[in-house]
């Protein structure tokens, strides 16, 4: 009664059919515990209750039904697991648990189940190592233990020699492979390893492998060189997939010899020399080619010479950063491609027609080259109606970091169902054309070009932008209104423009804001909204740096970021594009310890408020405290008064402090000393008193970083402190009683002679009776020695 839109419990009743031997309720809504009576059926060979909302714990009689062949309890997600000790006359061919809560590790007794054909136990949170006892069961035909945490080595399965699946994906194995016994596993058909820290040589012994179709290796650590041994046997092979590794040398020449791959993956390596695409021209299956970042690089006139028709249909072709300095030609033949990435090259020259004539192509990478704009045919009015209807289907355009210059062509404007488009980083004039404000578009990267006017008014109610990133322009006006329809945005930048007006209350309603750049604007007012409150509960990242903001700093807006306060999601800010793995990575430039940075990810963890550079004033909130998760912290050339609160020694993620350039007063709080990942601090140019701690991070600051506090005494300013009789501390020079001593020493010479000889000379000036007894003495002393 598979999907038969029942629901539960189970009832009691079925109990009474004693000899039932096959129960099989799949696809029915019973959310229900598993009931104990099931293991009271003496006939049971079959029990298959996947996807059924099954709640609770699994009673350990079900495992010791002797009849039971078969059991399903598959994605049952609250379903509890405990795996018992297995009998060594278990019946059990079949045992499928993926989806379920299993608590621990495998037993070693899973080696007892002696007649076991099928295990798929994926997804359920297991741990520990994979017992040695898995070669036991010689009737082993399929396993699968991926998406879980197990570690340890990939056991032997010498004597499993039935096993024609293997998959151990995204798991945390180590170790190398080179003993598991592969040459014994003559019907072995897909071998899934990828997503693991496995090291080591890739065995040869596997491309001999009669039956071997799929080989998944990446996101591994093997090592050393690819070797295939000349006299390889696997032509049954179609997919080869060894990305993200650390494979190093030149390719082997008996990799043309797989003529019936489909699939070939070695991006993302250290190999080096070239690859020889000519002999690609006899795969007539291959349909995806991803050599990325693999170290190969490609000769060009290999892809002159090819003839067109003779080259694989490909589906996808990705050659990032293999050294390309020109567009292969065959491309313009490849009527079935979709998805194109020959982004880091040095490919010159416009961006041809052909490439909006490949009617399939959704997905299109051409950043990080040398392009210098649009072939004509894309601003030429007599032939866009050509191009329309094969660029409507374009879903993600990224033509970032090259040289193109002129205005954004109104032709994309004509993608319909355009999710993705990057323009960034080139020298794009003009104004932005209101036509670009699809409702499809989730991502839209303007930024860094010489763009003019004003931010567009149309954004539709229907917007899905995750991104828009226009900063580093020259944009006008003031903020919309209309980015408030963009209730999903998550990075909004602004920054970098001529903006003017005040804080943007008005996207108050985009709660899943996370980063919100407004910096070197001309912004103004005060940072708070009056009438209502913002709860951006999501915000990481906030820049509101070198405007003109006045006011105090808001402690209503500090209190409501929640993801400032305990962050702990280790994921980053990027969109996925379709179900193939293909991500646009989200990038923001930031200002962290005095360095202009850009941060190529923008991982969830990280966190920055930068106020710099405006108008603020008063003391600074109490809430910051709070903020627990934050890494960066910057209230610099404001005119903040007030001391330093000791809450912001709570703040122990962070590792840059700069609150330079204020009014701050009073002493430096001991409790920031507690700040043990603190490797950039400056309290320079305020009005701090007292004692510079000495523990802590702070033995490694220098001078620079609290110079211009006349009253700050310490180490680092080579001043000690002197306790005043009402006991405060005061600084006092260290050096300066040296330097002292040598001063007056220096300048006590002319100073004495100035004196001496006023002392002499000034009686004889002033005083008339001195001055006649100066002279008598010397006309006797001139009289005795003038006589004969």
């Amino acid at each position: 009664m598979r999907v038969c839109s029942l629901s539960g419990p189970i009832h009691p009743s079925l109990t009474s059919l004693a000899n039932l031997s096959v129960i099989q309720l799949d696809g029915n809504d019973l959310s229900t515990t598993v009931p104990t009576s099931l293991a009271n059926f003496s006939c049971l060979k079959t029990l298959s209750l996947m996807g059924c909302g099954l709640q609770g714990e699994l009673p350990q009689e079900v495992f010791q039904v002797q009849t039971l062949r078969t059991l399903d309890l598959s994605f049952n997600p609250l379903l509890q697991v405990s795996l018992p000790d297995f009998l060594e006359d278990s019946s059990l061919e079949t045992l499928v648990l993926s989806g379920t809560n299993i608590s621990g590790r495998l037993p070693d007794s899973i080696g007892n189940l002696r007649k076991l054909s099928r295990l798929e136990l994926h997804d359920c949170t297991l741990s520990g190592s994979i017992p040695s006892s898995m070669e036991n069961p010689s009737e082993l035909t399929y396993l699968d233990l991926s998406f879980n945490n197990l570690t340890g080595s990939v056991p032997p399965y010498g004597a499993s020699r039935n096993l024609t699946q293997i998959d151990l994906s995204h798991n945390a194995l180590t170790g190398r492979i080179t003993s598991v016994g592969w040459e014994d596993l003559p019907n072995l058909e897909i071998l899934d390893l990828q997503d693991n820290a496995l090291e080591g040589d890739i065995p040869p012994a596997l491309f001999t492998l009669p039956r071997l179709t799929e080989i998944r290796f990446s996101k591994n650590r093997f090592s050393g060189r690819l070797m295939i041994y000349s006299n390889i046997s696997s032509y049954q092979l179609d997919m080869l997939n060894l990305g993200s590794n650390q494979l190093q040398g030149s390719i082997p020449a008996s990799i043309y010899k797989l003529r019936g791959l489909r699939y070939l993956d070695l991006s993302s390596n250290n190999f080096s020399g070239s690859m020889n695409i000519d002999a690609l021209e006899g795969f007539e299956n291959l349909l995806v080619l991803d050599l990325s970042y693999s170290g190969l690089s490609i000769n060009t006139m290999a892809f002159a010479s090819a003839a067109a028709s003779s080259f694989p249909d490909l589906y996808g072709l990705h050659l990032a950063s293999c050294r390309l300095r020109a567009l292969p030609r065959f491309l313009a033949n490849q009527s079935n491609l979709e998805s194109l990435d020959l982004s880091h090259n040095y490919i010159q020259g416009e961006i041809p027609r052909w490439i909006w004539t490949l009617e399939h192509l959704a997905f299109l990478n051409l950043s990080s080259n040398f392009f210098e704009g649009f072939q004509t045919a894309l601003h030429n009015h007599t032939h866009v109606v050509d191009l329309h209807s094969n660029i409507r289907w374009k879903k993600y355009l990224d033509f970032s970091k090259n040289n193109i210059h002129g205005t954004i062509p109104k032709s994309i404007c004509k993608a319909g169902y355009l999710e993705v488009l990057d323009l960034s980083h080139n020298h794009l004039n003009g104004t932005i054309p209101d036509c670009l404000m699809m409702g499809s578009l989730v991502v839209l990267n303007l930024r860094s070009n010489q763009l003019s006017g004003d931010i567009p008014q149309n954004i539709p109610e229907t917007c899905n932008l995750k991104t828009l990133d226009i900063g580093e322009n020259f944009l006008r006006g003031q903020i919309p209104l209309s980015p408030a329809n963009c209730t999903k945005l998550e990075i909004l930048n602004i920054g970098d423009n001529q903006i003017g007006g005040t804080f943007p209350c008005h996207f108050k309603a985009i709660s899943s804001l996370r980063v919100l750049v407004l910096r070197l604007n001309k912004l103004h007012g005060e940072i708070r909204c009056p009438h209502s409150n913002i709860t951006w509960q999501m915000l990481q990242i906030i820049d509101l740096s070198s405007n003109d903001f006045s006011g105090t700093l808001p402690a209503s807006l500090f209190a409501s970021w929640v993801a400032m306060k305990a962050n702990v999601d280790f994921d980053r800010l990027q969109y996925q594009f379709s179900s193939s793995g293909l991500y646009y990575e989200d990038t923001i430039s930031v200002t962290l310890k005095g360095l202009q940075l850009e941060l190529v990810r923008i991982l969830t963890i990280f966190t920055s408020i930068d106020f710099s550079g405006n108008r603020l004033e008063g003391p600074i909130p109490h809430t910051l405290g709070n903020l627990k998760a934050l890494y960066f912290l910057n209230l610099s050339h404001n005119a903040i008064s007030g001391s330093i609160p000791p809450v912001l020694g709570n703040l122990h993620q962070l590792e840059s402090l700069d609150l330079s350039w204020n009014y701050l007063s009073g002493t430096i709080p001991a409790q920031l000393a507690n700040l043990d990942f603190l490797s950039f601090l400056n309290l320079s140019n305020n009005q701090l008193v007292g004692s510079i701690p000495t523990s802590g991070q702070f033995l490694t600051f220098s001078k620079s970083s609290f110079e211009g506090n006349l009253g700050l005494c310490g180490l680092q300013l080579n001043k000690s402190c002197s306790i005043t009789r009402n006991g405060t501390e005061e600084a006092r020079d260290d050096d300066d009683s040296d330097d002292n001593d040598f001063k007056w020493f220096y300048m006590g010479i002319p100073i004495g002679f100035v004196i001496g000889f006023w002392a002499f000379c000034g009686p004889l000036v002033f005083i008339q009776s001195w001055r006649f007894a100066y002279y008598r003495f010397w006309d006797k002393v001139l009289f005795r020695h003038s006589r004969p």
